[in-house]
């Protein structure tokens, strides 16, 4: 990805066209595709813990315009008027029109981007608000407001900008939750943040069950916001008796129905650590319950306790062959099984608290 945006700024396509005196069908061939390669980059950087390498550098290269592709041709002297309302091109302006208002924002009062501005210190707590809340009203006002409903592309705008934003907002609030504070403020952090991450597994379950983008699913196949789960399990584990409980283990049931991908351990690290979390937690509920009779166990726990003794299994089984195929009397070291119940953990409880958990892990890429 770096070679290929390098390669782009040697042939000037982090310039605007109209500063170099193109067509406009050429300089906006050129906007779309430098725009795009932020977006890749962005999207990169974020499920690597990386940094973008060009989005704060010095280029010009304004957004694409809101037009269909039949608006302008080669013929044009002029720029076509902007459409209002929604186009084919409005899912890809949604995600550079977001870039854009951090990048702007940031270097205006900030100096640099940083993908962590929500959660960083030094990033002052009302100027996080005001971005989130210019954030949240540009995209109303420049998308959602024109959403319908009975367009696919619209539904999964809709669907995708809300979670963004309650994203946002999470990861603000869980700096705040996070920190060893446990004075009144910081018990209403706590409640806020419980009540983000919730709506946030909601919006997962909506793109995952709207059968009407079920075709757009592989745009955000490899996404999915584990920070809001790892907190919602922390949440599960200690509010044993609560009201709150049983909504929790309702969302996990749902959330677990709907999206399949958290049940292919053997495709993510993080996978099959959260299947062993979610079974320590209820075994945690079933343990410190002080009600007369604990819930019956949710029928996906127990699925999910299934396939981790068969995970386990397979990766024994793989160690043993690793063992008989060593070479010159060596035996190579057997894999380690990567789900987070070992052979002698079946019966683990789960008891973390946000500061126990590490975050770096939950936002790495496989």
């Amino acid at each position: 990805m770096g070679s290929i945006i390098r390669n782009a700024e040697k042939l000037g396509i982090h310039r605007d066209g109209t500063f170099l005196g193109l067509s406009p069908l050429e300089t906006e061939e050129r906007r779309r595709l430098w725009w795009h390669l932020q977006h890749l980059d962005l999207a990169l950087a974020v499920r690597s813990g990386l940094t973008p390498l060009t989005l704060m550098g010095d280029w010009d290269a304004k957004l694409p315009l809101n037009i269909e592709d039949d608006d302008i041709d080669e013929t044009m002297t002029d720029f076509p008027k902007e459409r209002t309302g929604l186009t084919s091109m409005s899912y890809c302006l949604f995600t550079y029109w977001v870039i854009d208002k951090q990048r702007a924002f940031l270097r205006a009062n900030n100096g640099r981007f940083e993908l962590s501005w929500q959660t960083n210190d030094v990033v002052p707590k009302p100027m996080k608000e005001t971005l989130i809340g210019q954030l949240e009203e540009g995209v109303n006002k420049h998308f959602l407001q024109y959403c319908d409903p009975l367009k696919p592309i619209h539904t999964l705008i809709q669907i995708l900008a809300r979670a963004l934003i309650c994203g946002l907002k999470q990861r603000g609030l869980q700096a705040l939750a996070c920190s060893k504070n446990t004075d009144d403020a910081g018990q209403k952090f706590r409640g806020e943040l419980m009540e983000a991450c919730i709506q946030s597994l909601e919006y997962n379950i909506a793109f995952h069950t709207q059968s009407s983008i079920r075709q757009f699913q592989w745009l955000t196949k490899s996404f999915f916001p584990w920070h809001a789960f790892m907190i919602i399990l922390v949440e599960a584990s200690q509010q044993i008796d609560t009201p709150k409980t049983q909504q929790i283990w309702d969302l996990l049931s749902e959330l677990y129905g709907a999206n399949s991908t958290l049940s292919q351990l053997s495709e993510d690290r993080r996978v099959s650590h959260a299947a062993g979390l979610v079974v320590a937690a209820w075994k945690t509920r079933q343990t410190k319950s002080t009600l007369g009779q604990c819930p019956s166990r949710p029928e996906f726990v127990s699925r999910l306790e299934l396939k981790l003794e068969e995970y386990r299994s397979g990766n024994m089984q793989t160690g043993a062959r690793t063992i008989q195929q060593g070479s010159a009397g060596q035996a190579a070291e057997p894999p380690t099984p990567e789900s987070f119940l070992g052979e002698h953990d079946l019966n683990a409880v789960f008891d973390l608290e946000f500061q126990d958990i590490d975050w770096s892990f939950w936002s790495s890429i496989d």
